[in-house]
């Protein structure tokens, strides 16, 4: 699978991080927070908690077995991709940022003067904040994807569901949006690693979809 890194899913994703990186330099994180807080409604609210389940492990996983029907390279591009983006993620945060608290144990922690707006129905995290882990594994598979599909349009709805990820944790109030950039980041460069890993093989097998394989 030879395809070029193309840029409908790369440019949004960097030119959003970088508007990211301004704000979250520029800000302290509970103003942004509070910010985005304050836009909520019902139907959103049920938007959102569908939404983060696909930056949950087991749906994600589910999600990158899907391909197996077409050619296992492409299971193993999203698979790898999810790997490392996921494992990074756990392992910066737990080696390095452990004391990092999710915005409601923030403002409780610093006496942040705010009515919090919490989503029913949602279980809060209070540690290991930074960087969001459902972030990381969504942006490693969705770049994965976006290098698979031929699709323009394609490549750019890909970005649009691991932005909305992103997004989602934000609102859930689960993570900042310094934790959500720097998830965003470990994914693109996870899901661009296991990309050209899996793609160093040759192997006619890899193109085959796993029915096609058992039957051989």
């Amino acid at each position: 699978m030879k395809h070029r890194f193309t840029g409908w899913f790369l440019v949004p994703s960097l030119l959003v991080l970088l508007i990211t990186c301004i704000i979250s330099i520029a800000f302290p994180r509970e103003l942004i927070h509070m910010e985005i807080n304050r836009w909520h409604t019902p139907f959103l609210d049920q938007l959102f908690k569908l939404w983060t389940l696909l930056g949950d492990g087991w749906v994600v996983l589910i999600l990158v077995l899907i391909p197996l029907t077409i050619k296992i390279r492409y299971s193993l591009v999203l698979f790898s991709g999810y790997i490392i983006s996921g494992l990074s993620a756990q392992l910066i945060k737990r080696l390095f940022f452990g004391g990092a608290a999710r915005p409601a144990k923030y403002f409780e922690l610093y006496g942040i003067d705010y009515d919090l707006y919490l989503v029913p129905g949602v279980d809060l995290h209070t540690w290991y904040s930074f960087p969001s882990g459902h972030t990381a594994t969504a942006f490693g598979v969705f770049c994965g994807l976006s290098l698979i599909l031929r699709s323009g349009w394609g490549q750019l709805m890909a970005f649009i569901m691991a932005a909305g990820v992103a997004y989602s944790r934000m609102y859930l109030s689960q993570h900042f949006l310094m934790d959500v950039t720097a998830g965003a980041i470990v994914g693109l460069v996870g899901g661009y690693i296991g990309w050209w890993w899996i793609n160093r093989y040759e192997k006619d097998w890899l193109n085959l979809s796993l029915p096609k394989l058992l039957i051989r």
